[in-house]
């Protein structure tokens, strides 16, 4: 489903003729960060999608983005989609829209309600559009990466894009959450005192001596 809005690019059309008479303005590039990660079979992993040059370069187009359509392509024997989280880059907008569209392609779109210069006040040269999570289903690495990419400019202006791909490596052993490793480093340190504390206590300093108080006399001449 693609997603330009008509409005924004009829407004923009003056402004993408001065692009191509001025030169062809830089990319914007999408990414997944991070490019590359391990999860357990049936752990999840969290995928932030990216998008970078999209700063204003004048003459021509005023930059930032109005809008994004393209498809995350993944292995579906190895990893499944999970959910689709926005990240609020577009302002007030429609969408997020995450449509599976076959198994191991999910397209993703949305485009911007926010006047240009408000769209732009909002936005960076690099900033997170979205995050994705998905689950471990068998051990082996799956590729992530993009196809089938359209991004606008906040006129709904084309820009032409790059974009770098990633992985999710899906372990046979579940990998141990940050907290549980962190509960059984402190578990083992313990341990590890309380061993040396009972290596330094004397054998026979365990024990109290005992020694008669002074009434054993009287108490052996009532017997």
């Amino acid at each position: 489903m693609k997603t330009t809005h008509l409005a924004r690019a009829l407004f923009g059309g003056v402004l993408a003729g001065l692009v191509f008479l001025s030169g062809a303005a830089s990319a914007y590039t999408l990414s997944f960060s991070p490019s590359a990660q391990d999860i357990g079979l049936g752990g999840f992993a969290t995928v932030a999608v990216r998008i970078a040059d999209v700063a204003p370069e004048p003459p021509g187009s005023p930059g930032g983005l109005g809008d994004y359509d393209f498809e995350v392509v993944y292995d579906p024997a190895i990893i499944t989609f999970d959910q689709a989280t926005d990240a609020g880059a577009l302002g007030l907008a429609v969408g997020l829209d995450a449509v599976l569209l076959a198994p191991g392609r999910l397209n993703l779109s949305a485009f911007s309600l926010e006047a240009p210069d408000d769209l732009l006040a909002l936005q960076s040269d690099s900033m997170l559009l979205l995050t994705l999570a998905f689950k471990g289903m068998a051990p082996g690495t799956s590729a992530l990466f993009f196809e089938n990419i359209t991004l606008g400019d906040v006129l709904g202006t084309p820009r032409t894009s790059t974009s770098s791909n990633g992985s999710i490596t899906v372990l046979a052993a579940a990998v141990p959450e940050p907290g549980t490793l962190a509960l059984l480093a402190g578990a083992g340190l313990m341990a590890l005192g309380g061993r040396r504390l009972r290596r330094a206590v004397p054998a026979d300093s365990a024990r109290p001596e005992c020694s008669p108080g002074p009434g054993w006399i009287g108490s052996l001449l009532r017997q």
